[in-house]
C-alpha cells in the first residue's frame, strides 16, 4: 500500500528547506512588526490567549495523526518531552496569568524543543507499511507544525514581555523534568509504551545526544539565561538610580 501525498521526504529536502525559509521569514517579520506596534498589555494577553488555542489545536490534530500513523488509540497520550511541552505551553497560555510558574517550564522545554526540531525533525520520511512518507504526510507536517510553532510562541512571550525569566521561579524546571520522567517511565511500565521521553534510545540516532545529557543541559541553560535576564535588569535600574539621587542632590 502507498501512502505517499507527493515524494518520500527527508530532513533538509527540497520541502523542509522551503518550509525552513517560509517560517522564519515570517517569523522575524511578524514578531518585528509586534515589537514594534503592540504597546498594550491587554493586547498581549489576548494574543497569547489565541496562540495558546491555535497550539492546542496543532498538538492535538499531531496526536491525532500519531494514533491513525500507529493505528492505536493510545497515542492520544503524548509520550515526548515536546509533546508535554507544547500541550504544557498551550494549556499556560490559555489559562494562565503572566508571571505564573508553568512558564517557567514550558517556555525552556519548547524554546530549545521547538528550535531543535524545526531544524533537525528526525520524524520526517517515517516509514508507514514499509514505504517512506511525504512532507504532507499528517503526522509529519503535524509534528513540523506544532514544534515550530510552539518555537514562535516562546520568543513571543519573551519578546512582549509576558514570560520574564526568574531564577527563584526556574527551580519550577528541574522539578518538572524528573516528574516527566517518572511519567514517562509509567507509560512504558503500565501502558507497554515501547519508549517515551526518550529514555531508552538517543534523541538523534547514533549519538550520545540522550535524555540524561539534554535535560540537565537545558536545566543549566535555563538558569544561566534567567541569571543573566536578572542581571542585566539590575545594571539598567542602578544608572537609574543614580542619575534620580544625583537629580535630588542638586535640587537640595
Amino acid at each position: 500500500m502507498t501512502v505517499n501525498i507527493l515524494n518520500p521526504a527527508k530532513v533538509y529536502g527540497l520541502e523542509h528547506i522551503a518550509y525552513l525559509a517560509v517560517f522564519l521569514v515570517l517569523s522575524v517579520a511578524s514578531l518585528i512588526i509586534i515589537k514594534l506596534t503592540v504597546k498594550s498589555d491587554k493586547a498581549i494577553d489576548i494574543a497569547v490567549k489565541c496562540f495558546g488555542g491555535v497550539l492546542l489545536a496543532l498538538i492535538i490534530f499531531n496526536r491525532i495523526a500519531i494514533c491513525v500513523h500507529k493505528e492505536n488509540a493510545k497515542f492520544l497520550i503524548p509520550d515526548s518531552f515536546c509533546g508535554i511541552g507544547s500541550f504544557g505551553l498551550a494549556i499556560s497560555c490559555l489559562f494562565f496569568k503572566r508571571g505564573a510558574y508553568p512558564y517557567h517550564i514550558f517556555v525552556y522545554l519548547m524554546f530549545f524543543g521547538g528550535m531543535i526540531t524545526t531544524f533537525y525533525p528526525d520524524f520526517i520520511g517515517q516509514l508507514k507499511n514499509g514505504e517512506p512518507t511525504s512532507f504532507m504526510y499528517p503526522a509529519t507536517i503535524s509534528g513540523l507544525l506544532h514544534h515550530s510553532f510552539a518555537w514562535y510562541v516562546t520568543v513571543f512571550l519573551y519578546l512582549t514581555g509576558h514570560f520574564r525569566p526568574c531564577v527563584k521561579k526556574t527551580h519550577a524546571l528541574p522539578i518538572a523534568v524528573c516528574v516527566i520522567l517518572v511519567y514517562g517511565l509509567f507509560l512504558m511500565d503500565a501502558l507497554k509504551f515501547e519508549d517515551a521521553m526518550y529514555i531508552h534510545k538517543p534523541l538523534i540516532k547514533g549519538t550520545f545526544v540522550t535524555w540524561y545529557v539534554v535535560e540537565p543541559a537545558l536545566v543549566a541553560a535555563a538558569y544561566g539565561f534567567a541569571f543573566l535576564y536578572e542581571y542585566l535588569q539590575k545594571r539598567k535600574i542602578k544608572p537609574a538610580e543614580n542619575a534620580e539621587e544625583t537629580v535630588t542632590t542638586e535640587n537640595e
